[in-house]
């Protein structure tokens, strides 16, 4: 019942504080999106910036030119190695990479400082090329793979998906949606005035929970780039929590604590669930107005 964040006290670490795991998709919370060229990489990705945030994505794909790509590794090399000698702040939130493609992703897994940070993000991911990102991520790594193709319009591709999912070990923390690129499937792009679940991935969102998660696999809401537009992310945010999404990808620090405010347990939903779990609870009861 408890379905939402959990408190920040009760996310553990490994006792190696150059070393970082995280136990469960729900203390995602809001996940800042952050590039790799960034001038205060440190500071983000330390916490010292935002130090509501709990999961950070240092991002070399999309959020990274062509001819930044060169910087941006430099940037990254200097940051781990930096936590490798110093430690991991006891306040740092969990951090994923999220490289280029598949030859990056191997490339970065052989550096010896890469195992400071939680894992993965793996844009375009897809059946076609799952085994190759097998192959260049660490089994010791976390993976957050980013369902953004348009394969996935196809439901019974989901199930087949599913299926290849069940019968491998690797180790998946959650699965993201990623809302641009598929509406860019459909050669669309969100409207400024409307929430996600108003446009065609309403259909697609909910056959991902409905295909996805009663087999254990936990999604993650896609960005709302509209950052200024507080009121409408709250909305939206209001159906994630609905559809059974955990945490949401923020883009702009003032999404933080929106996102975090909607995903917090309400106190009349922990006392329900308390009285749920009592060793000694009626199999039918009735608390503030409901069976």
């Amino acid at each position: 019942p408890l379905r939402r964040i959990m408190p920040l006290q009760s996310l553990k670490k490994l006792e190696n504080k150059t070393m970082q795991t995280i136990d469960s998709p729900y203390a995602l919370g809001a996940t800042m999106y952050c590039p790799a060229t960034h001038a205060d990489l440190y500071a983000v990705a330390s916490g010292h910036k935002y130090p509501n945030c709990r999961s950070v994505v240092i991002c070399l794909e999309d959020a990274v030119t062509e001819h930044e790509v060169e910087f941006a590794l430099k940037n990254l090399s200097k940051l781990l190695t930096t936590f490798a000698q110093f430690g991991m702040p006891e306040h740092a939130p969990f951090i994923f990479i999220r490289p280029r493609h598949i030859q990056m992703a191997q490339m970065l897994s052989e550096w010896k400082n890469i195992g400071v940070v939680c894992g993965f993000v793996l844009p375009k991911f897809s059946l076609a090329s799952f085994e190759q990102w097998k192959k260049a991520v660490p089994a010791s790594l976390q993976i957050m793979p980013t369902l953004e193709t348009a394969e996935f319009f196809d439901f019974g591709y989901i199930r087949e998906f599913r299926q290849a999912l069940q019968q491998d070990q690797c180790s998946i923390l959650a699965l993201r949606i990623g809302g641009n690129d598929l509406l860019s499937c459909l050669k669309l792009r969100r409207p400024k005035h409307l929430t996600i679940y108003e446009t065609p991935l309403l259909t697609l969102i909910n056959q991902l929970v409905g295909q996805l998660t009663p087999y254990g696999f936990m999604l993650t809401a896609p960005v709302f780039e509209h950052y200024s537009n507080l009121s409408l992310l709250r909305q939206e945010l209001d159906r994630d929590v609905l559809s059974g999404l955990v945490g949401k990808t923020a883009i702009h620090p003032s999404q933080i604590d929106v996102i975090h405010a909607a995903f917090q347990v309400e106190h009349t939903d922990y006392i329900e669930a308390q009285q749920i779990v009592q060793q000694d609870a009626k199999a039918v009861f009735a608390s503030g107005g409901s069976m």
